[in-house]
């Protein structure tokens, strides 16, 4: 079982796994670092860049527990355009269809100095 999840979080409950890509998007806007997860719509601030990462860290560890325990994941993740098949193969939305339904992302491409990176994400399996 995966223990890693985005950014050295930690996600444990005996469970079965689906590996995603993931693009993080990482910004600073008046003075705080972010890093945002545009397929989940997950933010982690802070007052530094490592901060920020931490940040993001809890919110994945948390949302995955929360979603996970809830056995809401699979309604939550089509309600944010994930694609979920009934042979267990999710996909995150892609990077231009975020940029179309969310006018935020595209104020970061278009108005912010940022890096984006790709992250392979094990998520608990929901189909």
């Amino acid at each position: 079982m995966p223990k890693k999840i985005g950014h050295e979080s930690q996600y444990v409950d005996g469970k079965s796994f689906v590996s995603v890509k993931l693009s993080l998007i990482e910004f600073e806007e008046d003075g705080l670092y972010f890093v945002y997860s545009p397929a989940l719509d997950l933010t982690g601030y802070g007052k530094t860049h490592e901060e920020a990462r931490a940040s993001y860290d809890v919110g994945m560890e948390e949302f995955l527990k929360y979603t996970s325990n809830k056995q809401t994941a699979h309604q939550v993740l089509e309600n944010l355009g994930w694609k979920i098949s009934r042979k267990k193969a999710i996909t995150a939305p892609s990077l231009a269809d975020l940029i179309k339904n969310r006018s935020y992302l595209e104020e970061i491409f278009t108005e912010k100095q940022f890096r984006k990176t790709d992250e392979d994400v094990s998520i608990p399996a929901i189909v």
